[in-house]
């Protein structure tokens, strides 16, 4: 469990990196274990492909739905554009082509989905330093896997993404860690679309054998914890919380002035009192009874 302290904005719409189960893929079923997709002999068309695994139950495709701050969406699918849609039905009809399992698809639709409920990501605060603690005060950081992180960066710098009809600000925000960590996209099966419909046209020789089998809940991530321990009010070490920054030796300085300064005043009242002592006499026992007396 980690503490996420949001920062000063007062924008109530703006939330941190997403949970990992918010970013989880709506349930899919897989085509290689769907009895329909095994059993008809009839070839749908991506549109009809689309309609089925999206939109299922529904006599027409649903209306766009559009982000608003007072919305809480409980199904993100109504919320892509009809060019998501376009392109979606483009890539289920490939897919379904070369074997692929469809999945695959869904998972990626699914992934473009909440980037619009979230306004295009405008919703989604990136990760930040000294905002995510776990109950010990360790500072928590999400990153991409190693292998991820390399697919990210390939994508890109690639050539398909210069022309990709998928959307590039969604490329960016997925692909990128401060913002999209907490991830299940196959970032893998995004590269061959992104190259697929572009000026590049290309996928991978075996592209219906590398995507034949769907996985699901595929962590994509790793959590990183700081060594300091912080203080989460302060958002300090704690070694540097307890001990204020001074100069090299100044703790022995003040600690040797403040013993001089203490017998310097001790020493000055005891001499004082010596003195009053030998000027004035203490009075005897009568003497003070009498004084009382009058």
């Amino acid at each position: 469990m980690s503490i996420s302290i949001p920062g000063s904005s007062s924008t109530p719409s703006l939330t941190m990196a997403k949970n990992p189960e918010r970013t989880r893929p709506a349930a899919s079923i897989s085509s290689s274990e769907d009895p329909v997709a095994r059993t008809t002999p009839v070839a749908l068309s991506g549109k009809a492909l689309l309609m089925s695994r999206l939109f299922a139950g529904h006599a027409q495709e649903p209306a766009v739905t559009h982000p608003s701050k007072w919305l809480e969406a409980v199904d993100p699918i109504p919320f892509l554009t009809i060019n998501d849609r376009k392109l979606l039905a483009d890539v289920y009809q490939f897919a379904n082509d070369e074997g692929a399992d469809l999945a695959y698809v869904d998972n990626l639709a699914c992934g473009l989905a909440y980037y619009r409920v979230d306004d295009n990501g405008r919703r989604i605060l990136p990760q930040s330093p000294g905002t995510s603690f776990d109950r010990e005060g360790h500072e928590v950081t999400y990153l991409f896997t190693e292998k991820n992180a390399t697919t990210a960066a390939r994508i890109l710098q690639s050539d398909g993404f210069k022309s990709t009809q998928l959307d590039t600000g969604f490329l960016r925000h997925a692909l990128d860690a401060r913002y999209s960590a907490l991830t299940y996209l196959n970032f893998e099966f995004v590269e061959q679309v992104v190259n697929k419909f572009s000026s590049v046209g290309a996928t991978s020789d075996d592209f219906g054998g590398c995507f034949s089998h769907f996985q699901p809940n595929q962590k994509n991530w790793i959590k990183h914890l700081s060594t300091e321990v912080y203080d989460v009010k302060t958002r300090l070490p704690l070694s540097k919380t307890s001990v204020s920054e001074k100069p090299a030796g100044a703790d022995e300085s003040m600690s040797a002035a403040t013993t001089g300064s203490s017998e310097s005043v001790s020493m000055t009242l005891r001499e004082a009192i010596k003195k009053y002592l030998e000027e004035n006499a203490l009075p005897t026992l009568f003497e003070t009874l009498m004084r009382f007396r009058r």
